[in-house]
């Protein structure tokens, strides 16, 4: 027999006889009689392992067990939710800034009103992701240390990372199950092994791009090789580190839809569960606090001026360079290193500023003051939609009144107001005292986008449909909600503080920190002309789903749902059936019974056309603020402004319908998801106005220009007035 057949003995169906057939080398059916039992081989170590190195998979196992107990069961799930929001809070700051500090917080905040479940897994996800980084950083740091120091070993432990890199997660996911079990270690641990070869890589580089001659000059003066490490490599290698550490997070977060297959808890397996059991509502909601959660790590881990982006497209960059995460580190030598002069400063205030400035102070100071002023009378008004005891049933609220911080007055939107009324004093008093020094946003245009929104508010608060008694089966005596002195001094102070603001836009000397693009930004006006689209569909969308007791089951349906009972009592045999036919008819009561109340018409506040409108107001504004009409800077700049607040108003108005049904709604009264329609499409307004917003500063002037001579002296002149050929910010 050739080397190229082999005999193969089969059975002859007819007589039962043994026959050989020579099988050829061409023949598939030759692969099974050469078979390599590699996946045997591989089972039997797995079990040889598990049977006899069980002290070591503790050992292993230990230091993963133990962090995800201190860190996750016993501290985060424990804890306050407050005291997490307020530590993350800490940590941002400490770590990037205030404002991002801020956006985390706010983040978090929307996590926990989502429900206490979904911030329990939330804090379950933050603490499970973290107790992978903090073992990757760890372990990654000091393995990419060495391997920046010692060539052999790096030769050594590149090949293993370009292995966990290639190989999947599913093939070493089932061994690791054998040794760890189901749950959130073996979870881990499969993270760890994905995601921590892009923290060892970009270390390694780090320490590698050092140059050489600080290095040997260090050594020239006597340090020590520790010395040399620590206070030369690891500072100078700094910004590949902490991109690598941002890198290992981010696919860290990209793995936790394993994790959750895995058993482990958090928003990944809520997802799951939501996809199994195919509720939107549950992905909806945990989907939003899975975003929130990766958005806030990723924020707080990038390095400070490190390009920032969408988060999914820096995770999918960072799956794209999984086996190149060097790419991912800029060029330094490209990026342009800009030095101030020592003869700048910021234009300071001009004589034309000082009056529309103080108009802008006024109205801010009483839109602040009207927050604790009386908004309602007698009666509730938003808040009656969603708790029939603030529509002054039988009297029983005849003769008070209700401020705009109470949540049967203002609540919502006299909160906001007031946040509104203190940025626009705020902003007036940064711009006097340091012109151009202060924070970005409490200049003129964003006291301008404050006053505009808080306007709007108040404005929609008093042209809101208060609830009838044709709205609610029980309003017997459903007073009207008189308007409170508040609301009218709210609105005063919003059109005094935007009258001053636009006086004070059009004086400000601001200018961009680059040349705007010429020409019409179409792209603008199309995103812009999408937002007023999902506007007229959230007009028309539910703004109020009202599910309460006395509206679901009536009278009828209620009888039939007692003869239902009575036959289960006499037919028990028929119980499974007659259970079935029970939560069909209670279903079809919820369905048929359900108040649906749009932004338009019908039994609603009218809150969606007025934001349909104000979302109009924004189109019009966006058409020189594009460029429709000219190419002026300054002009683009000051509409953009105007749009910017008109949308913020919109997403206000929304906001605060929302809100204040969160805060004081009985159960089974819910705001629409045509509110969440109109915060998306005025979110999206304001977006769009950010190109143009974040490139205009103060501008500033030389004493070179104003003096005629290289000094900085305070040259009264230079300050009050604009000097010809002055540049914006550096």
């Amino acid at each position: 027999m050739s080397i190229g057949t082999r005999a193969v003995t089969v059975l002859a169906q007819a007589s039962g006889t043994e026959e050989t057939e020579t099988v050829g080398i061409w023949d598939n059916r030759l692969l099974d009689e050469w078979t390599v039992p590699f996946g045997d081989w591989v089972e039997q170590a797995v079990f040889w392992i598990a049977n006899n190195l069980k002290l070591l998979l503790d050992i292993v196992a230990w230091p993963f067990d133990t962090l995800i107990r201190l860190l996750v069961r016993d501290f985060l799930s424990e804890v306050s939710w407050l005291w997490v929001v307020m530590a993350m809070f800490a940590i941002a700051w400490l770590a990037r800034n205030v404002k991002v500090a801020s956006f985390v917080a706010v983040a978090l905040f929307i996590c926990g009103v989502l429900g206490g479940h979904y911030w329990l897994e939330t804090v379950r996800t933050i603490g499970f992701i973290l107790v992978a980084v903090v073992i990757c950083v760890l372990i990654g740091i000091p393995v990419g240390i060495v391997c920046g120091r010692v060539d052999s070993f790096w030769q050594v432990v590149r090949p293993i990372l370009d292995a966990m890199q290639v190989v999947h997660a599913f093939v070493y996911m089932l061994p690791i199950i054998w040794f760890f079990g189901v749950g959130e270690t073996s979870a881990t641990m499969v993270t760890m092994v994905f995601a921590i070869p892009p923290l060892i890589r970009l270390t390694n580089l780090g320490i590698r791009q050092v140059p050489g001659d600080v290095v040997e000059a260090s050594r020239a003066y006597g340090a020590r090789e520790m010395k040399v490490l620590f206070d030369v490599q690891i500072p100078l290698a700094r910004p590949a580190i902490m991109t690598g550490v941002n890198q290992t997070l981010l696919l860290a977060i990209s793995m936790l839809g394993i994790a959750a297959i895995m058993g482990a808890g958090g928003l990944g397996q809520t997802m799951f569960r939501a996809i199994s059991n195919q509720d939107a509502a549950l992905g909806a909601s945990s989907g939003l606090a899975f975003f929130l959660v990766a958005v806030v790590l990723d924020r707080m881990s990038q390095r400070e001026g490190a390009e920032t982006g969408g988060l999914l497209k820096r995770i999918r960059m960072a799956w794209r360079h999984r086996s190149n995460p060097e790419a991912l580190i800029p060029d330094a030598s490209a990026s342009a290193i800009v030095k101030y002069r020592q003869d700048e400063r910021f234009a300071g205030l001009a004589a034309a500023e000082r009056v529309p400035m103080l108009v802008t102070l006024i109205g801010g100071a009483l839109m602040t003051v009207s927050a604790f002023l009386a908004w309602t009378i007698n009666a509730g008004k938003l808040s009656a939609y969603g708790r029939w005891s603030d529509a002054s049933l039988e009297g029983e609220l005849d003769g008070r009144s209700f401020s705009g911080l109470d949540a049967s007055g203002g609540s919502w939107v006299g909160l906001i107001v007031l946040v509104a009324g203190l940025f626009v004093v705020g902003a007036v008093a940064a711009s006097y005292f340091r012109p151009g020094r202060g924070p970005r946003w409490l200049v003129v245009d964003g006291a301008l986008i404050a006053a505009i929104a808080g306007l709007i508010l108040s404005v929609g608060h008093l042209l809101a449909r208060p609830l009838s008694a044709t709205d609610t089966p029980v309003a017997s005596g459903v007073a009207d909600p008189g308007t409170g002195i508040g609301v009218i001094v709210a609105t005063l102070g919003g059109v005094i503080a935007v009258v001053g603001a636009v006086g004070w836009i059009r004086t400000a000397p601001h200018s961009p920190l680059h040349p705007l693009p010429v020409g019409v930004a179409w792209s603008r006006l199309i995103g812009v002309g999408i937002a007023i689209l999902v506007l007229a569909g959230g007009m028309f969308s539910s703004w109020s789903h009202d599910r309460r007791g006395g509206q679901i089951v009536t009278p009828e349906i209620q009888a039939e749902l007692d003869e239902i009972e009575r036959q289960m009592e006499e037919r028990p045999q028929d119980i499974a059936a007659l259970s079935t036919e029970y939560q069909i008819t209670f279903e079809k009561s919820r369905i048929d019974n359900l108040i649906v109340t749009d932004g338009i018409t019908g039994k609603g506040t009218g809150l969606g056309l007025w934001a349909f409108l104000v979302g109009l107001a924004a189109a019009a504004t966006t058409l020189p603020a594009a460029g429709v009409f000219g190419s002026d800077e300054r002009r683009k700049w000051q509409w953009s402004t105007i749009t910017a607040g008109l949308g913020a108003g919109s997403t206000a108005l929304a906001l605060t319908w929302i809100l204040v049904q969160v805060r004081s709604a009985e159960p089974g009264y819910l705001s629409g998801v045509g509110s969440l329609m109109a915060l998306i499409a005025g979110a999206f307004v304001v977006a769009s106005t950010m190109p143009v917003l974040k490139e205009f500063r103060r501008s500033k002037v030389y004493a070179a220009l104003a003096t005629g001579d290289d000094s900085a002296g305070d040259d009264s002149e230079a300050q009050d007035a604009p000097v010809a050929g002055a540049s914006g910010p550096a």
